[in-house]
């Protein structure tokens, strides 16, 4: 009997041994998971926010771009144009462009009107600086001095010669810097601030953020320790991108920095841990909860194995459902590639972009089978993204702009940014990378350049014209070349004005791309002369049925603002390889002949060998 109880006393002991044992392990086991998962969402806040903050850099650092490149052509060709100093000519020029331009409209000052003061007389250093020639951008400012609305003004200044004689300038909305165009993110709220290297906070959009004017200062006043303070003004000094957390008030901060470019700016972007949208630590704690019920109910060894099998599939469930929900808070398309088993596996996102039969491709590399989804001239050959898997440099993040195949079915361009790892044994083994698609940008820029290629006026070619001839005459090295040069212009603007001037160059330039447009390349070189270029081998008659035409269509030009205007023209022609093979020896010869016409009679046409 004795023995009885001591045999059920062990039993019960070991029993009771093996449960604490068991609970133990799986509350340990549970919380190592805990913290794994939890590194993993804050290592994803990591890369949301930095991503964030990069794109938002990219989209100031477009718009500073834009702003530039149109206050620089249009300074580059009020110059060239000669209307410097022209208040009212200038101002036809920006009612045309302010007309097909929506997003900004721009104004002109001349020198006299500018240094008497008004419009930038809050950014005395721009000011300043527009007198030496520079143009840029002025330091964030408040347009009451109360602080509550800001802007900043970009401004270029005109020149002819070496004077002074004019500036563009607009004025652009400080919330333009932060809140231009759409970018996802898993967070409630991002809180923006502009910040200079020193700390000096020139805009904030963050309403419980307790602003000092100082970033430093402002951190340690909303009870965040001075450590921290610290380590962000050491990264501010050192010039770099940072993104990192710490405690304060309750509450983790995430935050987040990249230098703008433009006048020692940095854009600073935070958010604290109530502003993310899934929060760890409310799942975790209500599945410890209940997991904790079931381990006291529990009295058998079984059933806490069993449980703890239920709780972690449930664990697996719910990171992968996580995972799932946080990849459609964004745009980018997440890959990883495995070298083994030469497969790449997307994240579920994808499908709304790519054309996929499966988010999991098996055998990538084999011949025709990643060119069914990447463009097969972007999938082979020097530079493509097939040397890229099969090459390697340490620590080294590669780009490549490549085409997709979209759900359409339509390729698309898409910025590829990936790193390559290696294993403990040195062998390649994986590829992690994103997908960004930039056809809207690519879009963007191509429009830019084809803007800055024409005319104001005319919206013919300008002295760009000039390559696209040289280009041709590079591969062809045969064409006719015709210098066209308006008669007694000066008279035109003198007696009628210079917007009769303007109607005169623009029913010219019709005419012009009437006749050779569809296969022609027509410029305007400046003021009144007009260059054409055909790459084709034409007899003499033609090409002297061509310049007839061209007398004719000016003889005929009628305006009903200027029913007085009559326009004639003195016309050069020269003819490649007879007369050179070069841009230049063509120009010459044309030139020599139109002067001919000049100086003899007006109104005519004549050939190179015409005028020697």
């Amino acid at each position: 009997m004795r023995q009885g109880k001591k045999s059920r006393l062990a039993y019960v002991i070991l029993s009771l041994i093996g449960l604490f044992v068991l609970i133990a392990g799986s509350f340990t086991i549970l919380r190592e998971q805990y913290k794994r998962l939890n590194q993993e969402l804050s290592r994803f806040i990591y890369e949301s926010l930095s991503s964030y903050t990069e794109a938002r850099q990219h989209g100031i650092g477009e718009l500073a771009d834009d702003i530039d490149r149109i206050l620089s052509g249009l300074a580059e060709a009020a110059e060239s144009a000669g209307l410097s100093g022209l208040n009212g000519k200038v101002q036809v020029y920006l009612d045309q462009f302010n007309k097909r331009n929506e997003d900004y409209q721009i104004y002109y000052q001349d020198i006299s009107q500018f240094l008497e003061g008004g419009s930038m007389e809050e950014a005395p250093q721009l000011k300043e600086q527009l007198l030496t020639g520079k143009g840029g951008f002025s330091d964030i400012l408040a347009s009451d001095g109360s602080g509550e609305k800001k802007f900043f003004f970009a401004a270029e200044p005109v020149r002819e010669g070496e004077e002074i004689t004019g500036v563009f300038f607009l004025k652009v909305d400080a919330d333009a810097l932060v809140n231009s165009g759409t970018v996802s993110t898993p967070f409630k709220r991002v809180h923006s601030l502009i910040v200079k290297s020193d700390g000096s906070i020139l805009y904030g959009n963050s309403s419980f953020f307790e602003n000092c004017g100082n970033l430093f200062s402002s951190i340690e006043n909303n009870g965040i320790e001075a450590q921290y303070a610290g380590e962000i003004k050491k990264r501010f000094e050192e010039r770099e991108s940072f993104t990192f957390s710490f405690s304060g008030k309750e509450s983790v901060y995430y935050i987040s920095s990249y230098p703008l470019g433009i006048n020692q700016w940095n854009l600073v972007n935070f958010v604290r841990s109530p502003d993310v949208l899934i929060q760890s630590e409310l799942i975790f704690d209500s599945l410890f909860r209940t997991g904790g019920l079931l381990v006291i109910l529990t009295l058998t060894i079984c059933t806490v194995i069993g449980l703890g099998f239920i709780r972690q599939k449930q664990r697996l469930q719910m990171g992968e459902q996580r995972y799932a929900v946080l990849s459609q808070f964004t745009d980018t398309v997440l890959f990883e590639y495995d070298y083994l088993s030469d497969t790449i596996e997307f994240t579920s996102n994808a499908r709304n972009k790519l054309k996929l039969d499966s988010l999991t491709i098996t055998g990538v590399l084999n011949p025709g089978r990643g060119s069914q989804l990447i463009h097969p001239d972007d999938w082979k050959g020097r530079g493509s993204i097939q040397m890229a898997l099969k090459a390697w440099k340490k620590d080294e993040m590669m780009r490549r702009r490549i085409r997709l195949k979209t759900v359409s079915g339509e390729y698309r361009w898409f910025n590829c940014q990936f790193k390559i790892l290696k294993d403990s044994s040195g062998r390649l083994f994986r590829v992690v990378g994103k997908l960004e698609d930039i056809m809207e940008q690519l879009g963007r820029e191509e429009r830019l350049k084809n803007e800055a290629r024409r005319d104001l006026l005319t919206g013919m070619y300008n002295r760009f014209g000039k390559r696209i001839i040289e280009k041709e005459l590079a591969s062809r090295k045969r064409g006719l070349f015709i210098m066209i040069d308006l008669d007694n212009f000066k008279e035109i603007n003198d007696t009628y004005g210079h917007v009769a001037g303007d109607t005169a160059l623009t029913f010219v330039a019709g005419d012009l791309k009437r006749l050779f447009g569809e296969t022609g390349v027509v410029a305007r070189m400046g003021g009144d002369e007009f260059v054409v270029f055909v790459p084709e081998e034409w007899d003499t008659q033609r090409i002297e049925n061509a310049a007839k035409a061209i007398i004719e269509a000016f003889r005929n030009i009628e305006s009903e603002e200027f029913p007085e205007i009559t326009i004639s023209a003195s016309i050069g022609i020269a003819v490649a390889p007879k007369d050179g093979v070069t841009y230049g020896e063509l120009y010459h010869a044309a030139d020599k002949a139109m002067y001919w016409v000049k100086n003899n009679s007006k109104k005519g046409y004549a050939f190179y060998q015409d005028s020697k």
